[in-house]
């Protein structure tokens, strides 16, 4: 949609140009005129197409959680009257 509105304002842009020139209005001042106005269309199209370069279209892949996590002391602490739990470094 947005380009065929960009070409629209290009088309409109150039049948302006013409018209000027058709009717002898087309002066260095005129030309310097269309020259920003064609810049700044080149510009905004420029910026227009540059959100769909940078952004990635593919989703994120799922993330995977596991269903239980891994049991890493399967020995139980071992009371003690005096220090209460023995535990190694």
């Amino acid at each position: 949609m947005l380009v065929k509105m960009y070409w629209m304002v290009w088309a409109v842009t150039a049948i302006a140009a013409m018209l000027v020139f058709l009717t002898g209005n087309f002066t260095l001042m005129m030309a310097t005129v269309f020259g920003f106005i064609a810049f700044g269309l080149v510009f905004m199209g420029m910026i227009g197409v540059l959100p769909t370069m940078v952004s990635h279209p593919e989703r994120p892949k799922p993330v995977v959680i596991p269903a239980t996590a891994p049991v890493l002391n399967a020995n139980p602490p071992v009371p003690n009257e005096a220090f209460g739990v023995l535990k190694s470094a």
